[in-house]
């Protein structure tokens, strides 16, 4: 790369993809990558790089419309406590300062408020007492990376790229199986990040974690993550797995799903008899710039 193309390359939000592992058994090859489905740089010209080669691409839920609107739906109808009752003045204040910003109208967040209120530009402090704990949580936190430019989601730039390629894509789960497992994130996990973690330097951390692809370091740095926890992480693992193996038998498969799955599922596939190794694409990239 010459010094012009690497300060053009510095000064982009496109980066190279490293939280990649090549999954191969007997012959069949395929790609597992972790994603980010938040981040503020984009990897788009790495995901048209391994799905272009895959015949089929695994994605661990739907992302179109109808799926997101059934999220927002489930999610507005509270019937327990809110969120907002756990949390402390502090937190509150801090939450607030957090959504003062202007809302982006392409941003996900505003089509939660559209829906919400009706498109009246109803004041967000008062549906979000109206809203699930987690889905509470989730529009805060949103919002709040927001305004460092986290608009990129490598889930729905993966879902796009696929689909404009042509390629078989299937989901690993259903919309509504995923509400349920959101339905299950504990709420005093919700109300301890919100009260004790450092949002600047958790945020920090991901980031550089992520790409330098640190699996082990991002793994330790998100124990405290609400959706770091059983029912999200280990109970689905085993699932996940089971649904991938059909593809993964065949190879040529590039599957997605969430970074934090990524340990348990490669632990899993080891144990299948799988050989996985990290970087496949990030070293086949450098080979084929």
């Amino acid at each position: 790369m010459s010094v012009i193309a690497r300060i053009r390359w510095l000064l982009s939000k496109e980066r190279e993809l490293g939280m990649t592992w090549e999954v191969e058994r007997q012959g069949s090859r395929s790609l597992l990558v972790g994603t980010a489905h938040f981040f503020p740089y984009s990897f788009r010209r790495s995901l048209r790089r391994c799905i272009r080669r895959a015949d089929t691409v695994l994605l661990e839920g739907p992302l179109d419309d109808d799926a997101r609107r059934k999220v927002i739906e489930a999610g507005a109808s509270r019937q327990g406590a809110s969120l907002f009752d756990a949390l402390d003045t502090r937190t509150i204040r801090r939450i607030s300062a957090a959504l003062a910003a202007p809302p982006d109208p392409t941003s996900a967040s505003q089509l939660y408020w559209d829906l919400l209120s009706g498109g009246t530009g109803e004041d967000p402090s008062d549906p979000l007492r109206r809203l699930k704990p987690w889905m509470a949580f989730f529009h805060v936190w949103t919002e709040y990376r927001r305004r460092d430019g986290w608009i990129y989601s490598l889930d729905a730039d993966a879902a796009r790229i696929a689909s404009g390629l042509g390629k078989d894509v299937r989901h690993l789960e259903t919309i509504e199986e995923q509400i349920e497992t959101l339905d299950r994130i504990p709420l005093d996990r919700i109300v301890s990040f919100l009260q004790n973690a450092d949002w600047d330097a958790y945020r920090r951390d991901y980031v550089r974690l992520y790409l330098e692809g640190d699996l082990a370091g991002l793994m330790a740095a998100a124990c405290d993550f609400p959706s770091y926890c059983p029912p999200v992480i280990e109970q689905r693992d085993p699932v996940l797995l089971e649904r991938m193996l059909p593809f993964l038998e065949r190879g040529n498969v590039v599957t997605f799903v969430g970074i934090t799955h990524c340990r348990g599922l490669i632990a899993l596939l080891r144990a299948r008899g799988y050989q996985v190794t990290q970087g496949f694409l990030r070293t086949d990239a450098r080979r084929n710039p």
